[in-house]
């Protein structure tokens, strides 16, 4: 079974929540989300009620833009749509386990939002509006295979808890640095060529024992018996490390 990608356009009412978390609270993405929205900016420091003045900004937004919107989403179409059954067989043969039925349908939903989580239980993912093509193919490239990931992950550690998938624990951070190592595999890159690393800034810079974490990690990859050795591997150096590991990451 090859899952396909449903590419939607999102209502600021329906992602409002990750709005508001992301740029009204303290969080390592505030800065960078208010960066796209220079007038947002403004508008908060003089502002006597933060999330009305957001709420009126977005929805105000999304009416002006209502066209552009259109047509970013016709766009991404354009650009996955012709990939996606190459991609989804190539991350199979990757994480060595297949798509299940639960799998079948994904929802990419455009949003304005410079921030682009994943929803593991609605099998759903965001992208930001602005997002040129290499960044809208990397996002897409991202968190999709989060899903599959975890699905072997759950395979290799029966028993792990589904809440380690999420901020903060570990299980997530180590989710997060994943896709450096696992889009940088061949049969993705002549798919998808991209060399730049799909991981957030600060985990490029990350060292244990004077060595990038992202290079013990492709270590373990280059050298795996199979995905789960490189699974193993990888869980049991962070776990080692995780006091060092969580200083920095």
């Amino acid at each position: 079974m090859i899952p396909k990608v449903n590419i939607v356009l999102g209502k600021v009412k329906d992602y409002f929540g990750i709005l508001e978390y992301f740029i009204l609270s303290d969080n390592m993405f505030r800065e960078r989300s208010l960066s796209q929205y220079p007038k947002l900016k403004e508008i908060l420091k003089k502002s006597k009620n933060e999330k009305e003045d957001l709420k009126i900004f977005f929805e105000n937004f999304e009416k002006e833009n209502k066209d552009k919107l259109i047509e970013v989403v016709k766009k991404t179409k354009k650009l996955w749509l012709p990939l996606n059954d190459k991609i989804m067989k190539a991350l199979e043969e990757i994480n060595e386990i297949k798509w299940t039925k639960k799998h079948k349908n994904f929802t990419a939903r455009i949003t304005l939002s410079p921030v682009c989580p994943r929803y593991l239980e609605y099998n759903a993912f965001d992208i930001f509006y602005k997002f040129d093509e290499k960044n809208i193919m990397d996002t897409f490239l991202h968190e999709i295979s989060h899903f599959i990931f975890f699905e072997k992950l759950k395979e290799v550690y029966p028993k792990i808890n589904p809440e380690e998938f999420e901020h903060p624990h570990l299980v997530w951070k180590m989710s997060e640095m994943m896709p450096g190592i696992i889009l940088q595999d061949k049969r993705i890159q002549e798919i998808f060529q991209n060399k730049k690393l799909s991981v957030y800034d600060n985990i490029k810079k990350i060292k244990i024992k004077d060595k990038l974490i992202l290079d013990t990690l492709q270590e373990f990859y280059d050298n795996r018996k199979d995905f789960e050795d490189f699974i193993k591997k990888s869980y049991n150096f962070i776990k080692e490390n995780k006091e060092e590991f969580e200083k920095q990451f």
